[in-house]
């Protein structure tokens, strides 16, 4: 049976701070039966992120290549790595270059969701040049799913974050979904909302979480600084 496939696309933090007039995210919902789903945040922009990282990267190399080629022009005979005029410039454009690589191997290209009651849970970063992250809780070590409020550099966002249990629980008591794009609150309100129908048509027996489709989501405040 083929899935069913919805899409919808969403801002991220970073573009809606910068006033962006296009939804640099698309979640991708697969929806294979009642318990069983898949969803894929992708980011709309990440080869233009790349070609831009890759723009500053070569203008780095050509200010450089000009910069020691006059050095060496209008210098004297012996030129030595250890003088200032040589040894600082090099030592500027190393680390210039290692931020700008370093950026551009951590931009992330999508982030996926495989959640099965009768498996588990399963999450897949997937970066630059295709470095992949995967990461996997048993189904009984998860015990909910919440949309949580918390304060950042003195800025109120949202995360949404899986609760564990068990001997998971003293490793790793809360993981993350969906946060290495910085997705809106309305991106993770949709991923939620998916995410809770699922979770509860897959429970049925937990009459005290009935889900209303169209209620308002109750967001669990639980407050952090990261100054």
């Amino acid at each position: 049976m083929e899935p069913e496939l919805t899409r919808k696309r969403f801002y991220s933090l970073g573009a809606k701070y910068a006033g962006s007039t296009e939804e640099d995210l698309e979640v991708c919902i697969k929806n294979y039966g009642g318990d069983v789903v898949r969803i894929e945040l992708v980011n709309r922009l990440h080869g233009a992120q790349c070609q831009r990282q890759l723009r500053r990267f070569l203008l780095l190399l050509s200010a450089s290549t000009v910069y020691f080629i006059s050095v060496w022009r209008l210098g004297d005979n012996f030129i030595s790595i250890w003088q200032p005029r040589i040894l600082y410039p090099i030592i500027i454009v190393a680390t210039l270059a290692i931020v700008i690589i370093r950026t551009a191997l951590a931009l992330v290209k999508t982030e996926k969701l495989f959640y099965s009651w009768d498996m588990a849970l399963q999450t897949e970063t997937v970066r630059s040049f295709g470095r992949e992250s995967v990461f996997c809780v048993q189904r009984g070590h998860i015990h909910d799913i919440v949309l949580n409020e918390v304060i950042e550099n003195l800025d109120v966002k949202y995360m949404l974050i899986l609760r564990t249990r068990g001997s998971m629980f003293k490793k790793r008591p809360i993981i993350p979904l969906f946060h290495s794009q910085s997705p809106s609150f309305e991106c993770l309100q949709h991923i939620y909302r998916i995410l809770h129908r699922h979770w509860l048509n897959s429970d049925k027996d937990r009459s005290e979480h009935a889900y209303n489709k169209d209620a308002p989501v109750s967001v669990a405040s639980q407050s952090s600084s990261n100054l």
